[in-house]
């Protein structure tokens, strides 16, 4: 027999520490990472987790193990009692409701609450297109409401009305704060209950809520008896076939209670996460919606429709296989059991079972276990797994007896929402974020909704009452509206991460009036709905490693799907940027959105703009494009003036000042913050370690998005050059186009460091239009001379510009206009959350270089790295997390082989690998050998995390084998990171015939070294010639070689 792994521990509180109480789930998982499918933990009681199959299907045996009632299923016992979810295996009165209670979940009792349930979805149906396009859903929130109607109405006749009250019923939120408190009762360490009173209190008080309600409904139905064959009169009427008992009303109130909280809570939070899923994997949303299309079309849903849906049913059964609403359930030995052959259980003892785990188990459902895949649920492909792969209901005859219900509702809400409106993120950049109770469901999940018939709320006679068919009230008409009444329309459709490309938009919208157009901008994601081809319609685009932007992968996979009828005849542009440094995925979505548009018929207005942002200032290729292409073609050619910059109408208030910045992102805070590099006067790079709000989780190779913050320095130049006070305030015309809050008083401080980008590069346009208005010809001729120079015009921003001609009357509001808003930035994330999962570091560089233009004064330095420069420990930032694409994180088989190249701070996500695998090392996991090529400058200077890397080295977690540029005499005489993969080429061709993956972090131009040398590689192994080499090296990429290329 073997010991069970159990991480060390402490007196009194065992693992406690080991799980976070805000992600239990989370820090389980990175303990199974750890340690493998089986552990221990001391929580405080002891307790045996399963994550693996293998392991989990003896647990499920019945005959060798029974439900445990214990943990915070325990606690919920002081709600429910020896209700059917939580009686102790044995108990009279559960055999008994079980009894009675099994008819009244048989098909034909199910099939007869349809309508009850199609009433309540219809209400929220209702809701949703009331409310409008552009108005937030609270996911959880409105399916919560949904599924608490549904089991009042269809089990016990009643009516909570959630959707026609604000605030959730008050069953729901006192379940909520018992169910809360019930998880956090369960981790309290052995201390008197004094240290405890208020809490058990108020945990009193909650309970006494819930009881009183299913009182009152027990008591209504015995005044007013009903025939209805619902769930109540059958507790309260028939007799147990068996012995002839009755339930008495103390049982019929903890079942009342069981079947309200279990009714709804897991089947909102199934709900929820399937729309997180849908809207994530935009191919399952389409096909799910053409289920829908095709079996029911525009009738209306039937009973008969339930059966025929088996697309939406494996939607259902993949998203609880991804995230069972219940994680875990406990399990306890009928006598001494052996797991395995290898792990002696005595009696009694408690095996939690981990379905996350489970569920994801790489040996039941292959290597892309992790990946949201309906099909896989779907048919003969569901019903060959192995028994008990897939468990989200429970075990055996302690199972979800409501199961059918739940499924029925389910199947029905889905294929009504899909049936009637088209969903989107309300935040494209939206992760996945879970809250932990009992039960887990999305948090802070939001989404829109977009009729797909406008004459919906015309046939539900909403036009009587309510607002107008589109969701919007209809303004009065205004003079501004009637002075641009007679602009031509236009669309334009964004696909944006960082927010480069909606600036773009946003500029060329802002630029059309003066043309003649009216446009709209908004993201590509509404063209699925909105796109009109009956108006010019822009996109304007990247790819970000070859896919999609957040907010552009449903319009791309719809326009593939070849929706001629909507698209034919439109006349459109692709404004396309891109890096041509990702040779491979360059231009690749502008690519796939011009032609899927051209191939369903719209006509080009101008070729396609591919633009390397690497070579160009984006916002004066627009301008050109704009001016030489887009407008000629539209007809529009003359008719505006390519020096006029746009002047934003605002007004300045000097009184009072208010912050106003909002951003979808979250807070994080700083723990440490450390100069890595050694030698005085060396390029600087630097390590910084940020708490996580509760809310994120990551992996190693994910990134962290970081909204910077202009310098006081920067801030205060403006401020100096257009003569404003510290704290003006400014209002901006709500009728303006810009991405700034308009109708609002804003501290100008707070716009200038915190919205918009002050180093941007000038663009033609704005130079032109200052130019226009310098006065003195001396300060006129010192801009040329300063901006004469193609590569110093390239560094040089609008306030450079400004500074040099006090003498132009260029206005502020003009300024603003002229700039981008402020940008993400995306940090590859240097450490692994197994280490610790409310923490991630960053290790990156400091961008201060000298002026390209060679004029006097401080360098350029980059906003985001001067920025986390500048903060100290305990400060905040605004952040976010974003996945890795590509294949780019560690292999699925902790002992597949691993090649790594990088120079400087590309190291980033290679230590967070390195990180993992030294983790699970240590804590006995088999870890395969490792490679990392290394380029740096010199031992004495940016030798990174050395200490680290060697101890992992003594260990055999890793081989380092670094290139000096500056001192190659101590690098095998390998000056870069290529030379030295050459120099160890034969330990390299050893891990790859070893199925090693390849992963490649840092510049472009240390890439194409990369690259470079594993083609000389090819051609000396296999004598290919060089076109072949590198034909065979953009094979690999995507299958078994890697690359995270940065400018």
């Amino acid at each position: 027999m073997e010991d069970i792994p159990t991480p060390k521990g402490y007196p009194l509180i065992g693992n406690i520490l080991e799980i976070d109480p805000e992600r239990p789930n989370q820090s389980l998982a990175n303990l199974f990472d750890i340690y493998g499918p089986i552990i221990r933990l001391y929580l405080p009681q002891e307790r045996t987790l399963v994550a693996g199959y293998e392991l989990a299907k003896e647990v499920f045996d019945e005959s060798r193990f029974v439900k445990s009632i214990s943990g915070p299923l325990r606690q919920v016992r002081e709600l429910a009692g020896d209700g059917l979810f939580t009686a102790f295996p044995g108990e009279h009165n559960w055999e008994l409701a079980h009894r009675l209670l099994m008819p009244a979940f048989g098909p034909l009792s199910i099939r007869s609450m349809f309508p009850d349930m199609q009433d309540i979805v219809s209400q929220m149906v209702l809701k949703w297109a009331r409310s409008g396009p552009d108005h937030h859903i609270d996911v959880p929130g409105d399916f919560t409401r949904l599924t608490l109607d549904s089991i009042a109405i269809c089990a016990m006749g009643t009516r909570f009305n959630s959707f026609y009250r604000e605030e959730q019923h008050d069953f729901a939120k006192g379940m909520v704060t018992v169910l809360t408190e019930c998880f956090a009762r369960s981790r309290r360490p052995p201390l008197p209950q004094a240290f405890f009173s208020r809490q058990n209190r108020d945990f009193q008080q909650e309970i006494d809520k819930l009881v009183s309600i299913a009182q009152q409904l027990l008591d209504g139905r015995r005044k007013h008896p009903t025939s209805k064959n619902d769930l109540l009169n059958a507790m309260i009427n028939n007799k147990d076939p068996k012995t002839g008992e009755s339930l008495d009303d103390q049982t019929i109130i903890r079942n009342m209670i069981t079947f309200l909280i279990a009714g709804h809570e897991t089947t909102s939070g199934m709900l929820s996460f399937l729309f997180y899923e849908l809207l994530a994997n935009p191919e399952a949303l389409a096909a799910a919606q053409e289920e829908v299309d095709t079996v029911i079309g525009k009738e209306p849903i039937t009973l008969d429709h339930m059966g025929k849906l088996p697309y939406i049913e494996g939607c259902l059964r993949e998203t609880l296989r991804l995230h069972p609403t219940v994680p875990s359930f406990t399990l306890q030995a009928k006598g001494d059991q052996v797991l395995g052959g290898r792990y002696k259980l005595q009696d009694s003892h408690v095996v939690a079972v981990f379905l996350t785990g489970i569920h994801r188990d790489k040996a039941v459902y292959g290597p892309d276990a992790d990946a949201f895949k309906p099909e896989r649920m779907v048919g003969d492909k569901f019903t060959a797994l192995p028994p008990g792969a897939w468990k989200p209901f429970g075990n055996g005859v302690r199972g979800c007896i409501g199961r059918p219900f739940a499924w029925q509702e389910s199947i029905l809400a889905v294929a009504t929402l899909l049936q009637n409106f088209n969903f989107t993120k309300a935040n494209p950049s939206y992760q996945l974020e879970i809250k932990t109770a009992l039960t887990i469901k999305p948090q802070d999940f939001f989404m829109k909704a977009r009729l797909r018939d406008e004459s919906f709320l015309d046939r539900a006679g909403s036009l009587a009452s309510g607002p107008s068919s589109d969701g919007k009230d209809r303004p009065e008409e205004t003079p501004g509206a009637q002075q641009t009444a007679n602009l031509k329309p236009m669309q334009i459709f964004f696909g944006s991460n960082a927010g480069t490309c909606e600036a773009i938009a946003t500029a060329l919208a802002a630029s059309a009036q003066s043309h003649g157009f009216k446009a709209e901008s908004m993201p590509m994601d509404d063209g699925v709905a909105l796109l009109d081809k009956n108006q010019p319609v822009v996109v304007v685009t990247a790819s970000y490693e070859g896919q999609p932007p957040d907010n552009a992968a449903h319009f791309l996979e719809w326009l593939c799907r070849n929706p001629r009828d909507k698209v034919e005849g439109a006349k459109y542009a692709v404004f396309g940027l891109g890096n041509k440094e990702w040779s491979s995925t360059y231009q690749k979505v502008p690519t796939e959105v011009d032609e899927a548009l051209a191939r369903n018929g719209a006509l080009r207005l101008t070729d396609r703009v591919a633009l390397n942002v690497t070579e160009a200032n984006v916002f004066n290729a627009l301008d050109e494009w704009t001016e030489k292409k887009l407008w000629p073609a539209l007809g529009t050619g003359q008719d505006g003036d390519r020096e006029v910059t746009a002047e934003l109408p605002l007004q300045i208030d000097v009184q009072r000042r208010v912050g106003a910045l909002k951003h979808d992102l979250l807070l994080g805070q700083i723990t440490e913050t450390r100069l890595l590099t050694t030698k005085p006067g060396a390029p600087r790079k630097r390590h910084l370690t940020i708490t996580l709000p509760s809310a994120l989780t990551y992996k190693a190779g994910d990134y962290l998005v970081v909204l910077p913050l202009n310098s006081a320095r920067m801030i205060q130049r403006v401020l100096r050059r257009f003569k404003l006070p510290w704290d003006a305030m400014l209002t901006i015309d709500p009728k303006a186009i810009t991405t700034l809050p308009k109708g609002q008083h804003l501290s100008a401080h707070d716009i200038l460091g915190s919205m918009v980008e002050l180093t941007q590069p000038v663009t033609a346009k704005a130079l032109g239009a200052v130019k226009k208005t310098i006065t003195d010809e001396e300060e006129a001729a010192a801009v040329e001379r300063a901006t004469s120079n193609p590569r110093a015009l390239a560094a040089t921003s609008l306030i450079d510009v400004l500074e040099l001609c006090p003498s132009a009357s260029f206005s502020f509001g003009a300024f603003l206009s002229s700039l981008p808003a402020m940008r993400v930035r995306q940090y590859s994330i240097s450490s692994s959350p197994l280490a610790d999962p409310t923490v991630c570091s960053l290790t990156y560089s400091i961008i201060d270089a000298p002026p390209v233009s060679g004029r006097a004064g401080d360098n350029f330095h980059g906003v985001c790295s001067t920025y986390l420069e500048r903060l100290s420990v305990g400060d905040t930032l605004q952040i976010s997390l974003r996945p890795s694409r590509a294949g780019f994180n560690l292999p699925t088989d902790d002992a597949r082989p691993m090649i790594m190249a990088c120079a400087g701070t590309g190291l980033a996500p290679f230590r967070a690998f390195l990180q993992e695998r030294a983790i699970k090392q240590q804590a006995g996991r088999i870890v395969g050998p490792a490679l990392l090529f290394y380029g740096l400058n010199a031992p004495d200077e940016d030798d990174m995390y050395r200490e680290q890397f060697d101890e992992w080295e003594k260990r055999g977690v890793v081989s380092v084998r670094r290139a000096f540029a500056n001192a190659s005499d101590q690098s095998e005489g390998c000056k870069y990171v290529q030379d030295r993969i050459w120099h160890d080429r034969n330990e390299v061709i050893e891990l790859f015939r070893r199925d090693a993956a390849v992963y490649f972090c840092g510049a472009g131009i240390v890439g194409l070294g990369v690259d470079k040398v594993i083609m000389q590689i090819r051609m000396e192994q296999v004598n290919c010639s060089e076109e072949e080499a590198k034909n065979w090296v953009s094979e690999q990429k995507g299958e078994r070689y890697w690359a995270d290329t940065f400018a």
